[in-house]
């Protein structure tokens, strides 16, 4: 028997267990079994099996991420007590609800990087989507690079500079001024690599934000944006697609809400947007000066050539009396805005309630023609505006160079 075991290479004790085996069942006593216990006390019970695949189900119709971290966050949100990440990804496998990607790139491979406070830079980028009718229209994107919180969505019919422009305007308004914002190569962002300046690196520059690029075909440099895009498409692709850009704006403002109270997987113990936000803010010297905030608001100008702010008039011209623009107030110093176009910069003289031009001539912006075409395409001949005129803005022989008549009493409204 010795010799035997030796011989088949197994001990004594599985020569008698087999012998008995057969003794007692025949040829089929031989045939291997499995080894598996009969119970399992740290098995995932039947109960939490299914809130898996069903909180899965829900995370696919909401239109958010669904994995393995995406489900625990959520049964923890809800007040479960979910086992670890990994155990849920292989519930999932045994489910047959994972598709394999063994050529993915594993998270490990990539070097992160992040700016240490909010706000130290914005990373702006765009994607097309399809209206219901077909028309094609853009979705601008802002994101924190530290907090990956969403600054600013923008729905826009074109990938253009105005855009750009209307969307950190919004993040402005929200957040306050960003120290640097990061874009690729696109024309809508910068003319770096076309010899040239885009009004958008110009308004930066006004307001003291550093603009930045990344590398051309280096789209990893901006990779938050890029997988910010993935995650917004998917929440989008998971609705009716909007008939207009109003409708579709709305979606993005429903979005912008929901994803910064959220668990972000690329934040610590998966903290939420706004967590990270609060918990990362650059903290100053209670001694040192206090930045004043940027306030930006719309406002429309009078027919008299002025807008009203904070009890003043600022005088802007008559040729965009009726306009809606853009105002960017920092204290007593503002820049004011038609669009993407300065249209003037000053600093409140608190002594005078109408802020006329100065002496000197205006100075103009350079893309006038450009300008002018805006102004003549928003004129509207059925409200009483007037299109600028062919020959250029008004000049010193059209218009005062103080800019225009003062506002007569019956103009002198209170602001808006």
């Amino acid at each position: 028997m010795t010799g035997l075991c030796v011989r088949l290479g197994i001990s004594r004790k599985t020569y008698y267990k087999y012998r008995a085996r057969f003794a007692a069942e025949g040829a089929a006593g031989l045939v291997p079994r499995s080894r598996r216990p009969l119970s399992n006390p740290g098995q995932t019970s039947p109960a939490m099996v299914a809130l898996i695949v069903r909180t899965r189900s829900v995370l696919a119709e909401e239109g958010w991420e669904n994995g393995a971290l995406s489900i625990r966050n959520r049964l923890l949100r809800e007040g479960h007590r979910p086992p670890a990440w990994r155990t849920i990804h292989r519930v999932l496998v045994r489910a047959g609800l994972v598709e394999p990607a063994p050529k993915k790139r594993p998270r490990s491979s990539w070097r992160r990087f992040e700016f240490p406070a909010p706000d130290d830079c914005w990373q702006i980028d765009a994607f097309d989507y399809e209206l219901a009718d077909g028309r094609g229209a853009v979705v601008f994107e802002i994101k924190d690079d530290c907090s990956r919180s969403q600054v600013a969505n923008l729905a826009w019919p074109a990938e253009d500079t105005a855009g750009a422009w209307e969307c950190v305007a919004r993040g402005i308004d929200a957040f306050g001024l960003p120290r640097m914002l990061l874009s690729d190569n696109s024309l809508a962002f910068s003319g770096k690599h076309h010899n040239m300046v885009v009004l958008l690196e110009k308004n930066l520059a006004r307001l003291g934000i550093i603009a930045i690029t990344s590398r051309p075909w280096h789209p990893q440099t901006c990779g938050k944006n890029e997988r910010g895009h993935q995650t917004l498409r998917r929440w989008l692709a998971a609705r009716p697609p909007a008939a207009t850009l109003i409708e579709l704006q709305q979606l993005l403002d429903q979005y912008q809400a929901a994803f910064n109270q959220r668990p972000h997987q690329g934040l610590d113990a998966n903290q939420t947007p706004l967590e990270r936000r609060i918990a990362k803010a650059r903290h100053h010297p209670a001694a040192g000066p206090v930045d004043e905030p940027t306030i930006v608001r719309h406002c429309q100008a009078r027919q008299g050539g002025y807008l009203s702010w904070n009890g003043f008039h600022v005088a802007i011209g008559r040729e965009l009396a009726g306009h809606t623009l853009l105002v960017f107030a920092t204290g007593d110093h503002l820049l004011i805005f038609y669009k993407h176009h300065l249209v003037r910069e000053l600093t409140l003289d608190r002594s005078r309630r109408y802020q006329a031009f100065s002496h000197h001539p205006r100075r103009r912006d350079s893309n006038r023609d450009q300008l002018l075409a805006d102004l003549n395409a928003a004129a509207r001949p059925e409200a009483g505006l007037r299109p600028a005129h062919p020959s250029g803005l008004p000049g010193p022989s059209r218009l005062r160079v103080k800019g225009g008549r003062r506002p007569s009493r019956s103009e002198r409204v209170s602001d808006p």
